[in-house]
């Protein structure tokens, strides 16, 4: 079984190198569904793990750091539960680096934040599909 599978969400599958974080943010694109966006890149391989991702909470939009990470430890939940869906879309010899960051104003509930994963999931499986061809 390949590393990163499984439904947990280990270190191997978080994307933390600054060099990584700043190559995602000026080459990759984007795909929203409110309320999160995800900016996606798909790089050569260069660990075991199929993707990495960053969640990320603006304190602009959330002062308390409460607040921020309840809503980080939602999308993280959601993510895990539904990778599968979104490791089967990764090109064999391509990792995808993504960000997940929340765009909305108030606290929403983690049925909407599991409903706006799947959909920017199916999004992003578009997209993938249109760079393949």
């Amino acid at each position: 079984m390949q590393k990163g599978v499984g439904n947990s969400f280990g270190k191997q599958e978080r994307l933390f190198l600054t060099k990584q974080i700043e190559q995602l943010f000026s080459e990759g694109r984007s795909v929203t569904s409110f309320p999160l966006r995800i900016q996606y890149l798909l790089v050569p391989v260069s660990d075991q793990s199929p993707s990495k991702v960053l969640f990320s909470v603006p304190k602009k939009r959330f002062k308390r750091a409460v607040k921020r990470n309840l809503i980080r430890r939602k999308m993280r939940e959601a993510f895990r539960l539904n990778k599968q869906q979104l490791y089967s879309l990764i090109p064999q010899g391509k990792q995808l680096l993504a960000a997940v960051v929340y765009i909305n104003n108030e606290v929403a509930d983690y049925q909407s934040v599991e409903k706006a994963i799947i959909k920017a999931f199916d999004k992003l499986k578009v997209r993938l599909e249109e760079c393949k061809v």
